[in-house]
C-alpha cells in the first residue's frame, strides 16, 4: 500500500464528517427559514401570503366552519343594533368594537357579556352569543382583536397580548360602572385569550365567570397540529419546525409560544368557567376541552362535549342542550330575570 493509498483513507473520514456537518448545517438552515416563514404566514397580518392576506382575498371562505350554520336574524340585529366602542391599548393600539343594550324589556342591571372571536375572524361572527345574551339581559360588548377587522395591529399573538387588551376593555367597563359583572366569552383563539385574562392576577374582580369555547391548550401544540396536517406528515414532523419558529418568534415580538399556555393558565383559575368542545373538531383537538377542565383549579368548573360539531359550532347542532347549559350556568351567577 503506496503513502498515496494511505492519505486517501485518512481523509476520507473526515470528507464524510465534512459532508455530513453541510447536510446538517442546510438541513437546519431550511427547518429555520420554514419556521420563519411560519410565522409571518400565522402572525403576520401584513405579509402578503398569510392567512390574513389569503382570508381577504377570499381563498380561505370555504375553510369557515361556521358558514353553514349562518343565523340570519342574528345577523340583522347584530349590524342594526351595534354602537361603535373604542379605546387605546397599553401599546398603543387603537381597538374598536361594538356595543350593545340588553334586548329585553327587563334588563339586568350591572350585568355584561364581553364575547371574543377567533383567529382570523370578526366581530360579525360572534352575533349569535351577542343577541342571546343581550336577550337575557346583558349589556354586551365585541370587540375586534388586534389585527382584526377594524382594530389595528400588525401582528396576531395567539392570547399573548390579546388578553392584556381584553383585560383592558374590562377596566373601561368598571371605569363607567363600578358595580358591574361581567361574563367572558370566547370562541377557540378568543377562548385562549378569556383563560389567559381570567389568570392574570391584574384582572378586575368584576369578571365574575368565564365560557371557554373550542380553546387549545397551548400555542406550540396547536402549531404542531396544523402543520402536521397542512403537510399530511406525523405530529413529530413538524416539532423542529415550531421550535425554530418559536425562537423566531421570541426574537422578534419578545415571547415563545410556550408562553402562551391556557393549560397553564387554567391552574392558576378560580372563577367559574364552562368549557366547550365539538367532538368532530378538526382544528383544535377535542381533547384539549378535557385536559383545560381536569387541569382547571377552580372549584366551579363544568364541560360540555357536543357529539357531532365541528370547530365552535356546537350552539348550531345542538342548540337547545348548548343554550340550556350556558343558561344554567349564567343564572347561578347574574340576577337575570
Amino acid at each position: 500500500m503506496t503513502h498515496q493509498d494511505l492519505d486517501h483513507r485518512s481523509r476520507a473520514p473526515r470528507i464524510a464528517a465534512i459532508a455530513a456537518g453541510a447536510g446538517v448545517a442546510v438541513a437546519a438552515g431550511a427547518i429555520a427559514g420554514i419556521g420563519a416563514a411560519l410565522c409571518s404566514i400565522v402572525f403576520d397580518t401584513a405579509y402578503p401570503n398569510s392567512t390574513f392576506a389569503r382570508k381577504r382575498n377570499d381563498r380561505l371562505r370555504h375553510h369557515d366552519p361556521l358558514a353553514q350554520y349562518r343565523d340570519e336574524a342574528g345577523n340583522a340585529w347584530f349590524a342594526q343594533s351595534g354602537q361603535p366602542v373604542s379605546l387605546r391599548t397599553y401599546d398603543g393600539l387603537t381597538l374598536r368594537g361594538w356595543r350593545f343594550d340588553p334586548d329585553t324589556a327587563r334588563p339586568a342591571a350591572h350585568c355584561y357579556a364581553i364575547c371574543v372571536h377567533g383567529y382570523t375572524g370578526e366581530p360579525a361572527e360572534m352575533a349569535p352569543w351577542a343577541h342571546h345574551y343581550a336577550r337575557r339581559g346583558f349589556t354586551v360588548i365585541v370587540p375586534a382583536q388586534r389585527g382584526h377587522g377594524d382594530s389595528e395591529g400588525r401582528f396576531v399573538t395567539m392570547g399573548h397580548m390579546e388578553h392584556r387588551d381584553l383585560m383592558q376593555w374590562v377596566n373601561a367597563i368598571v371605569a363607567r360602572d363600578p358595580q358591574a359583572r361581567i361574563l367572558l366569552d370566547g370562541n377557540s383563539m378568543g377562548a385562549a385569550t378569556v383563560l389567559l385574562a381570567c389568570a392574570d392576577p391584574r384582572l378586575a374582580p368584576n369578571v365574575v365567570a368565564a365560557v371557554a369555547d373550542s380553546a387549545y391548550t397551548n400555542v406550540a401544540s396547536q402549531l404542531e397540529m396544523t402543520v402536521s396536517s397542512l403537510l399530511h406528515a406525523p405530529a413529530w414532523t413538524a416539532k423542529p419546525v415550531v421550535a425554530w419558529a418559536s425562537l423566531w418568534n421570541r426574537l422578534r415580538l419578545g415571547f415563545g409560544f410556550h408562553d402562551v399556555s391556557p393549560l397553564n393558565a387554567v391552574r392558576h383559575m378560580h372563577i367559574p368557567v364552562l368549557f366547550i368542545h365539538g367532538m368532530d373538531d378538526t382544528i383544535v383537538s377535542p381533547r384539549c376541552a378535557r385536559e383545560l377542565y381536569e387541569a382547571c383549579a377552580s372549584n366551579d368548573a363544568a364541560l360540555l362535549e357536543v357529539p357531532g360539531a365541528v370547530h365552535t359550532a356546537e350552539f348550531a347542532v345542538d342548540p337547545q342542550r348548548y343554550w340550556r347549559t350556558v343558561d344554567a350556568f349564567i343564572d347561578r351567577l347574574f340576577p337575570l330575570h
